[in-house]
């Protein structure tokens, strides 16, 4: 053992100093959060004012076992925002350990180069091409550009993809204990991350190379080892799930009851039922099918949506020519014009990696190639979602959970990993030189011309394959002169044209490297390896710069913070524990409001499906009444008369309406209040008569209920008196109470979402029964006298679960570590 440790070193030195140069890169790349800024991030700030109740709750009252909000859609479960006081998940510790105190930016990155080295070293036994496949694959432009957007849970998500795979990588290669261990490991981590989306569209790839695996075992008469290979990967899988258990119950439970499960109102004639989203609402970022050379040539679709035209365009030219004026050195324009509503940069894979993916499907020899390039061609089909209808309907309406998710975009971020894995098999084939020369040579030639062709042909006569205009430019074009748009066409065209040569220059540089190898054999390798990392470097750097550069970081200080405004700052006079505002301004994409304020809007793509359906039925109705009382009325009083039609948001408790953030809000006389008695019960038969039923009634009078809940309705007739009570006496958001006075027994409908796992109502600390009334809210029978009532939110299997998954993560990471200790060991041996 004296000799064997020494030399395990000196083995994992150059790994060492590889982990090093990443660092360096990571931080030269983010080099402005050395100077204490951080990257501005939408997605981040909305989440800051989503889950502010909760940490001010917790602070104030040190309560950290909320795991429901009341400051977004009226009242939502936030297991997938910010489920506060889970026990501790020991996982967490290889995610701060990756992070490089960075975990919104520079960690993912430097995530992605470490899990994505550790792969492709076990894949070829190289240093340098495992560097170039690490490079290469950390900073495609969609890690980078998901990044601005806040979209962190993906870019963890995507960073730990090749760990999963180095695990099935090593249990294919029939090293169970160590391959078994990392495949755990990593695919617990993977759905830690906290994206179902990305993490089961891994999960399909990994189901497509078991079974490509599998045939070839069958094929080789290898059944002993299949059913180890097999039998390991059910073991593993059940040990990978048990960390993130919680979470993935959560998941399970959001799934039937948010945006993404079933509705329960019947579906017209021109609808096809969906057990999960709306296809329309589900396909709405689909890649266009031309858009997709974007992974060759970055601007073929004009970039961003938000794109910049310096003074020397077409447009800005003719904008002086025209009117005289200058515009300076970056004027924002509509440059996009792709298929998508919008987008914050392109999905590019870098022009040597497509050239070095070609090249590889043609030299490497294994028949899972072909399995690879399958797997690829399938998750660019599933891009193209509505662009590719008669392929995707199929698929979201048959494959299991598929319904779930939207964007179909997403689905690029498995290319993103495969182009890079067969290129990288691929030099590792052709740097072992076990290939003739002539085929090289043929193999050669018909890789540069099928990648460079495109360039060139996109370079010298790009209006022979576009007129770089978008069904998208509608929005706009009315609002412009003709002149406008036309320079506007120009530029389009401009910006294709410039990546077309920019991505043809660097598959020629890139070719150069792999000439000067093959002509000068050996002793030139290295240099070749280098010139290409460097030129992939500097290829995805370029265009990762256009998007996600310096001038998007912002002083520490100001990031995440929340002013508030001159209606924020009258309605918090309010001291009641509890009422809820209305920002008219754009509500169910903010989270503002929420900071300050329980709201009746908020920002969530998972919100409850039957909030989301009271908000088409009648909120949104109601909001169109209050707009046109806006443009009719002389006084405020015009504008208040208006809520006397708006029963929904009054049985929402909107005390406050946010009209215009600078000036006070409006006060609602006619809010129901927190709870209240009601006369009668309309029991109805279905989902589609209980929404109807909305219409109709006065909910302060009128209860509607659905039959299903007629068992725990009291039969007796109600009798009310003006002398009846019910106030909230106390709120937090997962324990609210309320104290009760009434002659006869009543019915008490509560202005509080209804949600059936996780809340216990109680009378007088007795649990009793309470049911679901007006769509959305909770009810109960509340006996005659006085009494204490208490609605309490304990998901008491969401939070043993969770404890099982604070110890399954510590048993996991040793099993991990006693793995490796194992194989070293084993590997020692041999020295």
């Amino acid at each position: 053992m004296k000799e064997t440790i020494p030399t395990i070193l000196k083995k994992l030195l150059p790994h060492l100093l590889v982990i090093l140069g990443f660092i360096a890169i990571v931080l030269i790349y983010f080099q402005p959060t050395l100077e204490g800024k951080v990257l501005q991030q939408s997605d981040i700030q909305q989440w800051k004012g989503m889950a502010q109740e909760l940490y001010k709750t917790a602070e104030t009252t040190q309560d950290f076992r909320s795991a429901w909000s009341g400051s977004m859609f009226s009242g939502m479960p936030s297991f997938q925002f910010c489920a506060m006081g889970n026990p501790h998940n020991y996982l967490g510790s290889i995610n701060d350990l990756l992070s490089l105190s960075d975990s919104n930016s520079a960690g993912p990155v430097f995530a992605g180069l470490i899990c994505a080295y550790i792969l492709f070293f076990l894949l070829t036994g190289n240093l340098w091409i495992s560097i170039i496949g690490a490079i290469a694959f950390a900073f495609s432009s969609y890690n980078l550009i998901i990044l601005q957007a806040g979209h962190v849970t993906k870019a963890w998500a995507i960073a730990y993809m090749p760990l999963v795979l180095s695990g099935v990588l090593l249990i294919f290669r029939k090293k169970f204990i160590l391959g078994g261990a990392l495949f755990a490991l990593a695919l617990s981590l993977e759905i830690l991350s906290g994206h179902m989306q990305i993490t089961y569209y891994l999960a399909l790839l990994c189901v497509v190379l078991y079974i490509a695996y599998a045939i070839f075992s069958i094929q080789k008469k290898a059944i002993n080892t299949l059913w180890k290979v097999t039998l390991t990967f059910v073991i593993t899988l059940m040990l990978a799930v048990l960390p993130d258990i919680a979470g993935l119950y959560a998941n399970s439970l959001m799934a039937k009851e948010s945006t993404r499960g079933a509705s329960e109102l019947t579906q017209t004639e021109e609808e096809k039922a969906s057990s999960g989203l709306d296809i329309e609402y589900a396909y709405r970022w689909s890649y266009g099918k031309g858009e997709t050379f974007s992974l060759l040539i970055p601007n073929i679709r004009g970039g961003s949506s938000i794109g910049f035209l310096d003074e020397s365009s077409h447009l800005a030219k003719e904008i002086k020519a025209q009117t005289g004026q200058q515009t300076g050195d970056k004027m924002q324009t509509y440059t996009y014009w792709g298929e998508q509503p919008w987008t914050d940069g392109p999905v590019y894979f870098g022009a040597i990696i497509c050239f070095l993916f070609i090249l590889g499907m043609f030299v490497i020899r294994n028949p899972m190639k072909w399995w690879i390039l399958g797997a690829t061609i399938f998750f660019i089909f599933l891009s193209w979602g509505k662009n590719f209808s008669s392929f995707n309907d199929f698929i979201f309406y048959h494959l299991p959970l598929y319904n779930k998710f939207r964007a179909p975009s997403m689905a690029l971020v498995i290319p993103g990993l495969t182009f890079v894995l067969i290129a990288v098999w691929g030099l590792k084939d052709l740097y072992s030189r076990t290939i003739e020369d002539k085929k090289v040579k043929e193999y050669f030639i018909i890789s540069l011309c099928l990648s460079g062709v495109f360039c060139l042909l996109f370079w010298i006569a790009p209006s022979v394959f576009f007129d770089f205009q978008s069904s998208n430019d509608k929005s706009f074009t009315s609002q412009v002169p003709d002149w406008y748009y036309s320079a506007l066409i120009l530029d389009r065209k401009s910006l294709l044209t410039s990546d077309a040569l920019r991505s043809l220059i660097f598959i020629l540089l890139s070719a150069g490297c792999l000439y000067l190898f093959w002509k000068k054999k050996t002793k030139f390798a290295l240099y070749s390896l280098l010139g290409l990392a460097v030129l992939i470097l500097v290829d995805l750097w370029g265009i990762d710069k256009r998007y996600v550069n310096d001038s998007k970081f912002i002083n520490q200080k100001k990031e995440g913070t929340f002013t508030a405004s001159v209606a924020d700052k009258f309605i918090l006079q309010d001291k009641d524990p509890s009422y809820r505002v209305f920002n008219l301004k754009d509500p169910f994409n903010e989270t503002n409001t929420s900071y300050f304020h329980k709201s009746i809007g908020g920002y969530h793509a998972a919100k409850l499906k039957r909030y989301q359906e009271l908000i088409e039925h009648r909120i949104m109705p109601e909001m169109q009444l209050i707009y046109q009382s806006f443009q009719n009325a002389k006084s405020e009083e015009d504008i208040t008369s208006v809520f006397q039609e708006c029963p929904t948001l009054n049985m929402l408790n909107m005390r406050y309406l946010i009209y215009d953030p600078g000036a006070p809000a409006i006060r609602n006389p006619y809010a129901d209040g927190n709870a209240w008695f009601v006369r009668e019960v309309k029991t109805v038969n279905n989902a589609d008569e209980e929404i109807a039923a909305l219409n109709t009634i006065d909910p302060k009078v009128t209860a509607v209920v659905d039959k299903s809940f007629a068992d725990k309705v009291m039969k007796s007739p109600i009798t009310t008196s003006e002398t009846d009570t019910i106030l909230m006496t106390s709120y937090m958001p997962n324990v609210v109470k309320y104290q009760s006075e009434c002659s006869t027994e009543q019915i008490a409908v509560f202005s509080e979402i209804y949600f059936r796992e996780g809340w216990k109502a109680f009378i007088d600390g007795k649990q009793t029964d309470y049911f679901r009334a007006d769509w959305t809210l909770r009810a109960m029978n509340v006996p005659a006298g006085k009494h204490e009532i208490e609605f309490r939110f304990e998901p008491d299997t969401y939070y043993t679960l969770a404890s099982i998954a604070s110890i399954s993560s510590l048993l996991l990471i040793a099993l991990f570590i006693g793995a490796l200790v194992f194989s070293l060991r084993k590997e020692g041996k041999r020295y």
